[in-house]
């Protein structure tokens, strides 16, 4: 749809503007206050109504993320709207929460003024692209044959921040049909689109185990019970999973983020702490690690004297439907020019959109910005190209429109 592409590119200096204001004031983890803020502003702007899609967070969610180096959250702050009225519904989401990073100063004249906060994973331009389909979709608002909604959501980088705005409710009022996703990539070439069908990102399932020993002076390691040997002889038999356990033929990611404890070379600690991130792209895989890896943990530390303390939190594969992936190709396609979309190899990251994959036939796709020769995601000197911001808020605008057209005819045909 050439017009609603034109009408896009002649809100990019506003899609910019929007990202960089956000990119300057990072917020990580459930709670952002002062993104969710702008965004309802935003909005209200356009004469959107904009709710809160959250609430207090449980208490054993609050002491996991703590435990895991993410300062204290109390509630989640997520943002729902909706424009369009009834049946069918569309869901476009768009995640805002940042990484708890620092940002290589210099590389762009709006750089992080956020301590240990920084968009390094382009959250903030999913927020902004949203904001622009927005316009778009109230614009023309009379057009639509049913309902888009909005979900602007917080910690992702969590691995469960979606799940919590569905605990709120973002799937319902009125009931979602489906859902869309769309997440930039500073390596991929500008303005190309790739998509997975089927399992389009590895599940993560994540080990926080504190280890309680003994401490005592190094010199008399048989008065101690050394909880750092522990956490390394546990890390070594983890890593033994995947290559004895597992089909070679089905891949395994297990890696620990932070292992560690104690303060001198002469002191064995008390403690010691071990985060395991397990990705897995296959279930009986993930069900078998599921299983062994907390039997492991209980027997080696015990074999060693320690006790422990175990917190998991898991994240499940997002999966793009076969169905509803070959619907929309036509309608990206119309965006980004056939030519510039192709599929791709399922994702060795992992996306949180899957706890709404689980629920309704939903799309992720990835929109470049960059290419080869760029920094990665999740990296402090990470840039993307912004001249990508309007196809991107064009195909969340497009994709909407003509799906809920298509969806409606037939339910025409029947009445």
């Amino acid at each position: 749809m050439k017009d609603l592409l034109n009408a896009a590119q002649a809100l990019q200096k506003q899609i910019e503007e929007d990202r960089r204001t956000l990119h300057r004031w990072p917020e990580v983890g459930f709670d952002l206050p002062v993104t969710a803020t702008y965004v309802q502003k935003r909005l209200a702007d356009m004469g959107i109504e904009a709710k809160p899609c959250g609430g207090p967070l449980p208490k054993e969610v609050q002491e996991k993320f703590t435990f895991a180096g993410f300062p204290a959250m109390e509630r989640s702050t997520g943002i729902t709207a909706t424009i369009g009225k009834g049946r069918p519904c569309i869901l476009l989401r768009a995640d805002m929460d940042a990484l708890p990073m620092s940002e290589t100063p210099g590389l762009v004249a709006f750089t992080s003024e956020t301590p240990q906060a920084a968009h390094m994973c382009g959250h903030d331009t999913h927020a902004a692209m949203l904001l622009g389909a927005a316009k778009l979709l109230k614009e023309r608002e009379h057009q639509l044959r049913g309902t888009v909604k909005l979900m602007f959501q917080t910690g992702e980088e969590c691995g469960c921040g979606s799940k919590f705005m569905v605990d709120h409710g973002v799937m319902e009022a009125p009931k979602v049909d489906a859902a869309l996703a769309i997440h930039i990539m500073s390596q991929q070439p500008v303005g190309t689109v790739r998509y997975t069908p089927g399992i389009a990102s590895a599940a993560m399932d994540t080990f926080m185990i504190k280890i309680q020993g003994r401490g005592g002076h190094s010199s008399m390691p048989q008065e101690t019970v050394d909880p750092l040997m522990i956490a390394n002889q546990l890390y070594t038999t983890l890593n033994l999973l995947s290559s004895r356990e597992i089909d070679p033929r089905k891949t395994v990611a297990l890696t620990a983020g932070r292992c560690g404890g104690g303060l001198a070379a002469n002191v064995i600690p008390d403690t010691a702490e071990l985060m395991v991130g397990v990705r897995t792209f296959d279930r009986q895989a993930r069900a078998h690690l599921l299983r062994r890896i907390p039997e492991i943990i209980e027997h080696t530390v015990a074999m060693w004297r320690g006790d422990f303390t175990l917190r998991t939190f898991s994240t499940p594969s997002t999966f793009t439907d076969g169905d509803f992936c070959k619907s929309l190709l036509p309608m990206i396609e119309e965006i980004a020019g056939k030519q510039n979309v192709a599929e791709a190899p399922c994702m060795a990251g992992t996306e949180d959109f899957g706890y709404i994959t689980e629920l309704v036939p939903g799309m992720f796709l990835t929109l470049g910005a960059g290419d080869a020769t760029c920094a990665p995601m999740h990296n402090p000197s990470m840039v993307v190209d912004e001249s990508v911001f309007a196809t991107g808020a064009a195909i969340y605008a497009n994709c909407a429109m003509e799906w809920l057209a298509v969806q409606a005819v037939p339910a025409m045909q029947q009445g």
